[in-house]
């Protein structure tokens, strides 16, 4: 078995930069880990370097498939989206909750479920990686990979600051989805 933990970044700001709650939210995050993994892999985006880096990691691969979800084929569901999130949605929600987009977050998904699975292979048998990537990336990856609907998975909530989930592999199958939260971790015991 191959296992893929991917951690959605810390807080930060508009600049990329980590916030002081970011900064404690991983702090708070690295208690959970379990140190050491064989690879360490983050988006291109610089918040997931400095995740990371905060983690106490500073020799990270980047990854284009653990990339944010692309904007532009998003654009024209954004007032659907603002409205969903003014009535107390969060955003990766808010996403799932219009029909129309759907399919494009599976596409997504898809697209970094190989990114994951691309890792896995390259780790040894019973080897371990541990990614930085983002929410609105994460979530739809795991739906795919679990064959689980987003609000049964996800108990129809986006993830958290540092949260994320565990995939684990035998070849290229996916043999179970754990969600990793900082209050619980739900286990998605069965196969998809």
């Amino acid at each position: 078995m191959r296992i893929v933990e991917i951690r959605r970044h810390a807080e930060r700001d508009a600049n990329e930069d980590l916030t002081a709650k970011g900064r404690e939210q991983c702090v708070r995050a690295r208690e959970t880990l379990e140190f050491p993994y064989d690879a360490y892999v983050i988006s291109p985006a610089k918040r997931s370097r400095l995740t990371m880096d905060a983690f106490g990691i500073h020799t990270s691969k980047v990854h284009d498939g653990l990339a944010p979800r692309p904007r532009g084929e998003f654009a024209r569901y954004d007032r659907r989206h603002e409205e969903l999130m003014r009535d107390g949605e969060d955003a990766v929600t808010a996403w799932f909750a219009i029909p129309e987009c759907v399919p494009l977050l599976l596409e997504h998904g898809r697209g970094a479920l190989a990114a994951v699975l691309g890792i896995a292979a390259k780790l040894p048998e019973g080897g371990r990686a541990l990614a930085v990537s983002h929410g609105g990336t994460i979530e739809p990856l795991a739906v795919v990979a679990s064959g689980r609907a987003y609000d049964v998975l996800l108990g129809g909530e986006e993830l958290g600051h540092c949260e994320g989930v565990r995939a684990m592999f035998v070849d290229a199958e996916v043999r179970r989805i754990d969600v990793i939260r900082f209050s619980h971790a739900r286990t998605d015991p069965s196969p998809p």
